[in-house]
């Protein structure tokens, strides 16, 4: 078949076992739905959408259908994750009282996807925690168990990013002030678009323990017209070498020397379909990664935080913050009644502190497997095993992440956006309707 479309495919007799759709944020309903009712297994990218209607309405179509569907929150795959549950639901640290979460985005990564690129924009994406932290929240609630989230407020701000000044540094930078996560409207907030992974943690950690309570804070910082410093050009090409020197989030620095030095892979390939010197300066020339992050119209946050209550009274917070050396490293603290589990992800293993006998215990985790499906820390191969080994064996106990389980989390990124912009506390109910 020769297809330029995926309308297409969804008007031809089903002719394979599954889909996978990793079109943009906007573009994930209709053809969830579509492929849903041809009797597809679909595995989808996250977020499974942009609104809580859409959520709702692909795993209601898919439930109908009586279709497998697997939403790409990859983290619950990876060892150290699944370490860090097995304690927990073995008793190893009592009941889970409170989780701290830390989703590092990188400077020059939220400049690169949520100033410059895809996510910068909520209108043309989502809001950044469910862009970006989606999978965070999932983890969350899945660490908690049975306890479930009942309330949640939310804080957010857009700051730095203007000509006025800084989740990592240039991760943020690329991402969400250059690229396409750079305008809510367009995407999403960055919430949603960086953090749905990380509420999807949290809500994994939490287990069966419901949020029944969220707040959230943030706030745009840095990336602003206010920011941009005197003399700058509106290309970093363009800019005196007194000011490009100086600037963390200059094009040339993020791409250019990446590119003399031979790489050849993300960012890179995000920007020009050929990663060599001349493609990427013929990019940087006239397209949106090579503009200054202080001249973008991005409005998604670039720091947010998300405070949860769960039932039993269990508590969590979750911060996404764009001014990072890390990228997209997790740092997660699980505080129990009778024990404590730290973890920093790519810095060696699983910390256990026993409270009963005093010692402090460390869990070695499996070195990373051989494959060349190696993002997300080796997550994206674990994932695709899970998922393909369900297809072959029809065994759906090896997927983490099926539908009402990625709703859930993804229904705590819409109630922590809800609670940033009404600047209120909202109230999650048992039919996960919010107050």
């Amino acid at each position: 078949h020769l297809i330029v479309d995926w309308k297409q495919v969804a008007k031809l007799d089903k002719f394979a076992d599954c889909v996978i759709i990793c079109t943009q944020d906007q573009l994930h309903k209709e053809p969830a739905i579509a492929f849903a009712r041809k009797g597809y297994s679909i595995l989808l990218e996250k977020p499974m959408a942009v609104t809580e209607e859409d959520c709702r309405e692909i795993v209601a179509e898919c439930k109908k259908n009586n279709v497998l569907l697997t939403v790409c929150h990859v983290l619950r795959y990876t060892p150290w994750v699944q370490k860090l549950k097995e304690i927990i639901d073995k008793g190893g640290i009592g009941d889970v009282v409170n989780i701290q979460h830390l989703e590092p985005v990188g400077y020059w990564h939220f400049a690169h996807s949520f100033v410059r690129g895809n996510w910068s924009k909520e209108s043309d994406s989502t809001f950044s925690l469910l862009a970006k932290c989606c999978h965070d929240l999932d983890l969350i609630a899945y660490w908690m168990g049975h306890r479930k989230c009942h309330s949640v407020s939310s804080f957010g701000h857009l700051s730095h990013f203007n000509k006025d000044c800084k989740v990592g540094y240039w991760h943020f930078a690329h991402s969400y002030v250059r690229g396409n996560w750079h305008k809510e409207s367009e995407s999403s907030s960055s919430l949603l678009a960086k953090c749905c992974h990380d509420l999807d943690l949290v809500n994994y950690w939490m287990g069966d323990r419901q949020c029944h309570s969220i707040s959230s804070f943030g706030y745009l910082s840095h990336f602003n017209k206010e920011s941009k410093p005197a003399k700058a050009a509106s290309r970093c090409l363009d800019c005196p070498t007194e000011v490009e020197s100086t600037c963390p989030y200059s094009a040339q620095k993020v791409y250019l020397d990446g590119v003399k030095m031979g790489k050849k892979g993300w960012p890179l390939n995000v920007i020009t379909e050929t990663p060599d010197i001349e493609s990427v300066m013929e990019a940087l020339r006239t397209g949106p990664y090579g503009r200054c992050v202080y001249d973008m119209d991005n409005d998604v946050m670039s720091q947010q935080t998300v405070n949860m209550q769960f039932t039993g009274g269990a508590t969590a917070t979750m911060l996404m913050i764009a001014f990072t050396k890390d990228i997209c490293n997790r740092k997660v603290r699980i505080f129990g009644t009778k024990g404590e589990l730290t973890y920093e992800d790519g810095y060696g293993d699983v910390s256990h502190c026993d409270f009963t006998t005093g010692q402090t215990f460390r869990h070695p985790l499996p070195s990373k497997h051989a494959g060349s499906l190696t993002g997300h820390g080796g997550a994206d191969y674990y994932l695709f095993k899970s998922f393909v080994d369900t297809l072959k064996e029809g065994d759906k106990s090896k997927i983490l992440t099926g539908g009402e389980e990625a709703l859930a989390s993804h229904l705590l990124a819409f109630a922590a956006e809800k609670a940033r912009k009404e600047n209120r506390v909202v109230t999650i109910g048992p039919d996960l309707q919010f107050t």
